[in-house]
């Protein structure tokens, strides 16, 4: 039987994901069924915030809880997704934030970015001493999955390099910007400034074996499955709603997500379970 000799810590971390996935539900359920939040977007943009809701609701929430419940019993893979999950909200909240116009769930938007914020601290602070290298074997396919998070990342700097160089060449947003009313697209500058250079580090660390790429490494996989779950349902409600005439992406982003799968797979299975809540406290 597994003992959790850190219980408090690993409690805190379950507390931040119930409270987050409160808050998650309210504003996911009332994209969902009361539209008239997202009145004054863009008919593409509206499609957009509402296919990013239903994946929270049916896809993000379930699987972030169920693993902050696996963390308080001390999984350690629980604990990869769990980050990596949390990382997605970020990014997704962020858009939130700063990419629709005020509505009334502007504040409940704020609270779970700030949240999922502090909740990364916390999971931090907390294993700030431990050495992730540990928690692999070494048969862990740490060569191939580096390559293929750098290839992942400059893939999509060159798709969003495509657009956005000849745009600003010609200093004029580019389509898909003004077609969602929006003045920048909030998810290239997350990518660009953030994202995309964090998973290009994870493949580099992880290449050179060092103990926080092997952790990075893994989490950057869980934000690539779950980035392109998004992706594909923002899409498929796109084509609903009669926005979107492609469909190939779908077919792009469903391969994707099962390459990132397929490595994720490889990262976890490589993962030693051992007794006991190993979370190391700073103090």
């Amino acid at each position: 039987m597994q003992t959790n000799t850190n219980l408090p810590q690993a409690k805190g971390i379950l507390y931040f994901t119930l409270l987050i996935s409160v808050l998650m539900i309210l504003t996911s359920a009332t994209g969902i069924w009361h539209q008239e939040v997202y009145s004054l977007e863009t008919h593409e943009w509206i499609s957009q915030s509402i296919g990013q809701d239903i994946a929270n609701l049916f896809f993000i929430i379930p699987l972030l809880i169920l693993s902050a419940l696996l963390v308080v019993k001390g999984n350690k893979r629980a604990k990869i997704v769990w980050t990596g999950i949390m990382l997605t909200n970020i990014y997704s909240f962020v858009i939130y934030c700063f990419g629709l116009h005020f509505n009334f769930l502007f504040l409940v938007y704020c609270a779970i970015l700030g949240l999922s914020v502090y909740a990364l601290f916390y999971f931090g602070q907390a294993h700030s001493q431990e050495n992730f290298k540990e928690w692999f074997t070494r048969k862990v396919p740490a060569k191939s999955t580096s390559i293929f998070l750098i290839v992942i990342a400059g893939l999509f700097l060159t798709l969003w390099l495509s657009s956005d160089i000849p745009a600003s060449l010609n200093n004029k947003a580019p389509e898909e910007i003004i077609k969602n009313g929006l003045p920048v697209n909030p998810v290239h500058v997350l990518d660009y400034s953030f994202y995309l250079p964090l998973m290009v580090i994870s493949g580099i660390l992880l290449l050179k074996k060092k103990s926080s790429g092997y952790f990075l490494a893994s989490v950057m996989l869980v934000f690539s499955v779950c980035t392109n779950i998004n992706i594909i349902s923002l899409t498929v409600v796109g084509y609903y709603k009669g926005v979107v005439n492609d469909i190939s992406v779908i077919v792009i982003f469903l391969i994707l997500t099962l390459l990132s799968l397929f490595f994720l797979w490889r990262m976890l299975k490589g993962v030693v379970q051992t007794q006991g809540l190993r979370i190391s406290n700073p103090d």
